[in-house]
């Protein structure tokens, strides 16, 4: 009997695509799949896009980290994928990765190449400086500690021990849940992969989903920048202050660096004001919310899920 692989789509103001997805999913071949779409949308926006056959978890308010964990929560398979709605997947994609699994017992969790219109070469180009170590058995696969969220592969249980992502930073600064996910990773030792052999297309053209490709630049940078104050300060010790260092690198981070400092006295103002109400902010939104955080090595966002 084949193991079952239980494939995780948050998805989030996207029909077209997500039906695309759906229908490249349910195609695919020697894979026994359980399909979950996390629906965070209004009522009835995706009413004839869930094919039959796959499952439908409604959410009653956006949030990606939550998404994650509830579809994965939902799920039963020995391995997890969850994959953005605007991915396009080749027939033997699934059992591409199934595969790695399969011959490489040490991997965990790990991404394949994720391309765009620009192609596979560029993605291989973009992804070198996160490259860390390759993997004794096979050179060309190497783990990474930089954010990758397209597209990610787990066994079950590595999931598990990663703890899951944090909803409660999405909720406040919605945006860089993936990018605590990985720090924390490492804060556990466990090691995440990057596999070029398998490889998904990213349309992105695809409207709808993060508000960050929309959005204009200072309603973006305030996001990033209260993510930045809000990792901080739950991977402090203890969680929830700001250690000097921690002040130092949030002003490096917003307005201590080159392209800001020669943007000059106007923009250096607004970067400068934005941080600290970021910070301020951040401590505001987890006085009530302390007790739910334990040092980062050992966060579980799945129990509290």
């Amino acid at each position: 009997m084949n193991p079952v692989l239980s494939i995780i789509i948050p998805t989030y103001k996207r029909q077209d695509s997500l039906e695309r997805l759906l229908k490249a999913l349910v195609a695919q071949k020697g894979v026994d799949a359980e399909i979950i779409v996390v629906d965070q949308n209004a009522p009835g926006y995706l009413d004839g896009v869930i094919l039959p056959g796959v499952q439908r978890l409604v959410l009653s308010s956006p949030n990606a980290s939550d998404a994650r964990n509830q579809g994965f929560l939902r799920s039963k398979g020995e391995y997890v994928l969850f994959v953005d709605d605007d991915l396009i997947p080749t027939e033997d994609f699934c059992a591409e990765a199934l595969a790695i699994f399969g011959l490489h017992p040490s991997i965990g969790g790990f991404s394949p190449l994720v391309y765009n219109a620009e192609g596979q070469q560029l993605a291989l180009q973009q992804i070198g400086s996160k490259k860390i170590t390759s993997l004794k058995e096979d050179p060309r696969i190497f783990s990474i500690t930089d954010t990758i969220s397209a597209t990610l592969f787990f066994r079950r249980s590595y999931y598990i021990q990663t703890g899951g992502f944090d909803p409660l930073l999405f909720d406040f600064a919605k945006t860089a849940e993936d990018q605590e996910f990985f720090l924390r990773m490492l804060m556990k030792g466990l090691p995440f992969y990057y596999v070029p052999l398998v490889e998904i297309y990213h349309d992105e053209g695809v409207a709808g989903g993060c508000e960050l490709r929309t959005e204009d630049y200072w309603r973006t940078r305030e996001k990033c920048m209260k993510s930045w104050a809000y990792r901080r300060r739950i991977h402090h010790s203890p969680p929830g202050a700001l250690s000097l260092g921690d002040v130092f690198q949030l002003a490096r981070s917003g307005f201590l660096n080159k392209e800001v400092l020669l943007s000059g006295a106007k923009e250096i103002s607004r970067q400068v004001r934005l941080l600290f109400s970021s910070v301020k902010a951040s401590k505001a939104y987890l006085r009530s919310r302390q007790d739910y955080y334990l040092p980062a090595a050992k966060m579980d966002h799945l129990s509290h899920s």
